[in-house]
């Protein structure tokens, strides 16, 4: 590898907390919407509510013309701030679509990810190699540079190529949780969230609220808090397992396990079959959401997608783990076994054969999502 860069004085600010990747939700929310008889309703509101740009190179699709797999999305959980153009990313995930369109699986990129970045912008002398995260940065104040960018980076990882992306602030769908009252999330041990504010649960040892294992109920702000922590996962806490994940592994999988609850609400709720609370929903989310679906109508995705149940998403892990150099913690792929997994991941992204690969390595299957 190169050395890393020597970083240069940047106006651009690390996001204060790193939120839920709700680019899953930006697709298969669309998806979970179709069905009965009242989807063009739904569709219709969803493409007033929704922006689209051509965030990657290639959006020539023509109109109707038909969605064929296999597909992979950049999905990226951001920071929106004042607008798309000063956005931070802050959570990173490939979604990939079989060649059939039933069936897509989740792969978690650690932001932490230790990579060889190409154009660095303002941030590093190019090429450096740093986080991958730093990867959306050096697009300055530009949603489509930074997008594009990040693409390239991941694309220079892995081999995969990306047939569109998407953009979501998580502020979207917490707001769902508000207007569907609240949704179920298990804690897999009792976990002191050090962002809570619920006075109903008692302090805990680093003065944030203690939150007993198991399932329950959780409101917007309790949920926004859950989904924050990651300092509780790691050997220091009573009942943790590695199953879950150290710090922002653990908070990927709670990450992941609320994008499932939440679709999981929506349907019980009866939002699917209803088409004034479905348009209810889609204004409460419409405008946080920015898709790149290669040039296709929302509508035309939709229901190309509409095969795919939720429930059944596999959340993959790249194979890595945390580490330090030069006193900056990183995550990285260790060289032998963790190495051979993650290129047979890329590979079986590539020739879309991801079950293979799962059946392989279920060690990096998040499990803990699966709720």
């Amino acid at each position: 590898m190169t050395k890393r860069g020597t970083r240069r004085a940047s106006k651009y600010y690390a996001p204060l907390w790193s939120k839920v990747l709700v680019g899953l939700g930006s697709v298969m929310l669309v998806v979970s919407l179709v069905g009965g008889g009242y989807a063009k309703v739904m569709l219709d509101k969803l493409n007033k509510a929704v922006d689209t740009e051509c965030l990657l190179s290639d959006c020539e699709a023509e109109p109707g013309e038909d969605i064929k797999g296999p597909l992979n999305f950049l999905m990226i959980g951001s920071d929106m701030r004042d607008d798309w153009d000063k956005a931070h990313s802050d959570s990173i995930m490939i979604l990939h679509i079989n060649e059939d369109l039933t069936d897509a699986d989740i792969i978690s990129i650690p932001r932490d990810l230790y990579v060889t970045i190409q154009e660095c912008g303002d941030l590093y002398t190019s090429p450096c190699d740093t986080k991958i995260n730093d990867a959306f940065a050096a697009g300055g104040n530009s949603a489509k540079e930074s997008v594009a960018n990040l693409a390239t980076t991941v694309t220079d990882l892995s081999g995969v190529k990306f047939d569109g992306a998407a953009m979501v602030n998580f502020q979207g769908f917490t707001d769902i949780v508000g207007e569907l009252g609240s949704v179920e999330l298990c804690l897999p041990f009792e976990m002191e969230v050090r962002h809570a504010k619920n006075e109903d649960y008692p302090l805990g040892p680093s003065g944030g609220r203690m939150y007993p294992e198991g399932c329950d109920e959780y409101n917007k702000d309790d949920t926004l808090a859950i989904v924050r922590e990651r300092y509780s996962y790691g050997p220091e806490t009573p009942g943790w397992t590695e199953e879950w994940g150290i710090s922002d592994f653990g908070r990927q999988n709670m990450q992941q396990h609320f994008i499932k609850q939440l679709l999981k609400k929506v349907k019980e709720e009866g939002y699917i079959s209803n088409p004034a609370k479905v348009g209810t929903l889609i204004e409460a989310v419409g405008d946080q959401m920015l898709l790149d679906l290669g040039g296709h109508s929302i509508v035309d995705f939709a229901f190309a997608m509409r095969g795919i149940d939720p429930s059944s998403l596999s959340t993959l892990r790249i194979p890595s783990e945390a580490a330090e150099i030069d006193g900056t913690s990183f995550v990285m792929t260790q060289p032998g076994e963790q190495e051979r997994a993650a290129e047979a991941l890329y590979k079986s992204i590539r020739e879309d054969d991801l079950d293979t690969w799962i059946a392989k390595n279920p060690d990096w299957l998040n499990k803990g999502a699966d709720t």
